[in-house]
């Protein structure tokens, strides 16, 4: 088994436990003030330490993990769910539906998600609701231009030319012998899409437009410690790291996908 598999999904599954595992416990409340003991440096009570306002530094990350997860998870099931039957469609149809999807990507991709979450907000206020939005908005002209390409790829193979000949509908064909054969491709581009996701969460939530107070959030952690940068740095080093080593997880755990599912790239 490849080192990148392993390594991604031992990262990827203490990410999903520790987010689990804050729905039932955390060391101390995420949202908990002890202005007695703020900054407090790691130590047997606090393991992480303390921020400003004497929250538990641990606990916040625990469930910041949560909170990054299901925005993550929100934005890829938007983008999905939308972009691969777009891509379906204009790989099936081709011609002018073809034409048209694509330059609407095109248009798509002029307003990134953090972009797209100002004009959001601007209209529905900050929250996490609205960055999942955005992020999902962001996600479609992705997933319909990978869903295209790989179905483009499968439309031209023998055994679909002989379900059109038998009198299968083109759509019959998208959803029964072209998706389950780039089933593969989607699910790694969703492991990608999910690590740039929480990347995502956590710069709409370091400007203030993504998760909002009092709820954790690991990007605000950031935004917060950087009042603090010489007096207690680690407040950034912690969130930085549960940030870095959760998107490093989930791109180790699409390349191990994509070696493992590709069978181009098995005997390499």
């Amino acid at each position: 088994m490849k080192p990148s598999l392993v390594v991604g999904g031992a990262l990827t599954a203490l990410l999903v436990g520790m987010a689990l595992l804050s729905l039932v416990w955390t060391p101390y409340s995420p949202t908990g003030i002890d202005i007695l003991h703020k900054l407090a440096p790691p130590s047997a009570t606090h393991l992480l330490g303390s921020d400003s306002l004497g929250r538990d530094v641990l606990s916040m990350i625990m469930a910041g993990a949560r909170n990054s997860i299901a925005v993550s998870v929100i934005a890829v099931a938007v983008g999905a769910g939308i972009g691969v039957p777009l891509g379906c469609l204009a790989a099936a149809k081709g011609g002018m539906v073809n034409e048209v999807t694509m330059r609407a990507t095109d248009l798509a991709f002029a307003f990134p998600a953090l972009l797209t979450a100002v004009m959001i907000t601007a209209l529905a206020g900050p929250g996490a609701t609205n960055a999942m939005i955005a992020i999902g908005i962001f996600n479609i002209p992705v997933f319909t231009r990978v869903a295209r390409g790989a179905a483009i790829v499968i439309w031209q193979r023998d055994f679909v030319m002989a379900a059109r000949a038998v009198g299968k509908t083109r759509w019959a064909i998208a959803v029964g012998d072209v998706l389950p054969n780039i089933a593969a491709v989607l699910l790694v581009q969703m492991t990608i899409q999910f690590a740039l996701g929480i990347i995502a969460d956590a710069g709409l939530s370091y400007v203030g437009l993504g998760t909002q107070p009092p709820q954790p959030s690991w990007g605000r952690m950031l935004n917060d410690a950087q009042t603090y940068i010489f007096r207690a740095p680690l407040l950034a080093v912690f969130p930085g790291a549960a940030i870095t080593l959760a998107v490093l997880g989930l791109n180790l755990l699409g390349d191990g996908l994509r070696d493992r599912l590709d069978p181009r790239l098995r005997g390499r």
